[in-house]
């Protein structure tokens, strides 16, 4: 995979946790306990979405590296 993917991947991850750290400020000034609870949830997805996005960088690093 070309090296111009893989940083759009790692870009897509680091905006994804760019995103959960906003949240995660608004969801830190609410005094909705549920609305807090939902938001809690959407960051943790989107960390976990950037995690799996950087495993997938990394398979695809390792795999031109064995195709080299």
């Amino acid at each position: 995979m070309s090296r111009s993917v893989r940083k759009i991947i790692d870009a897509i991850a680091s905006r994804n946790e760019d995103a959960a750290v906003s949240v995660m400020r608004a969801a830190e000034s609410l005094g909705d306990e549920v609305l807090r609870q939902q938001l809690y949830r959407v960051i943790h997805r989107l960390n976990q979405d950037a995690a799996e996005l950087r495993q997938v960088r990394d398979a695809l690093v390792l795999d031109d590296r064995q195709r080299a």
